[in-house]
C-alpha cells in the first residue's frame, strides 16, 4: 500500500471515530489567567469559561460506508496512478537504451570506414583493392545501426 493509500486510510478512520467520540461530549473554551485557550469537558482551574461547543450531530450509518467507499477508491486511484507512472518510467528506460545502442551502432559505423590493417590487398598493376573482410565488416556495421532503428522504433511503439 503507498504512502498516499495509508494516509486516505488513517484520514477516514480517525475522522469516523472522532466524530463518534465528539458525539457523546460538549466542550468548553476557557481563557486562563495566561491568555491562552482551553477547549475542555472538565472545568479549567483559574480559566474564565467563554463559550460552548456542541457536539456535531451523528453520523449516519450509510454516509459512513459511503466516506470508506470514497477512501477505497481513492486509494484504487493513487495505485492506477502509480502503476501508469512506474510503466512509463520503464519504457523511457528501454527507450533511452535502446537509443544509446543506435548511437553506439552509428558511430561504429562512422569510424570503420577506414581499412583496418589487412583489409587492403595489393594487385598485379601495383595498386591495392579492399578486401572481402572490409565489406563484410561495413555489411554488419551496417545491419547493426538497423537492427538498433528497428529496436527503438519498438520501444517507442509502446508509447
Amino acid at each position: 500500500m503507498t504512502n498516499a493509500a495509508k494516509f486516505i486510510s488513517i484520514a477516514a478512520a480517525l475522522c469516523l471515530g472522532v466524530s463518534a467520540v465528539a458525539s457523546a461530549q460538549t466542550l468548553k473554551k476557557y481563557i486562563t489567567p495566561e491568555g491562552k485557550t482551553v477547549y475542555s469537558d472538565t472545568p479549567v482551574p483559574g480559566a474564565k469559561e467563554v463559550g460552548e461547543i456542541k457536539p456535531p450531530p451523528k453520523v449516519d450509518p450509510s454516509s459512513r460506508s459511503q466516506a470508506q467507499g470514497a477512501a477505497q477508491r481513492d486509494a484504487e486511484d493513487v495505485k492506477a496512478v502509480d502503476k501508469r507512472l512506474e510503466e512509463r518510467a520503464t519504457q523511457r528506460s528501454r527507450i533511452e537504451a535502446a537509443e544509446a545502442k543506435l548511437e553506439e551502432a552509428k558511430r561504429t559505423l562512422a569510424e570503420g570506414k577506414e581499412p583496418l590493417p589487412g583489409e587492403r590487398k595489393g594487385t598485379a598493376g601495383g595498386q591495392s583493392r579492399l578486401a572481402d573482410e572490409y565489406w563484410q565488416r561495413q555489411k554488419a556495421n551496417q545491419k547493426a545501426v538497423e537492427n538498433a532503428q528497428r529496436a527503438l522504433d519498438a520501444a517507442r511503439g509502446g508509447q
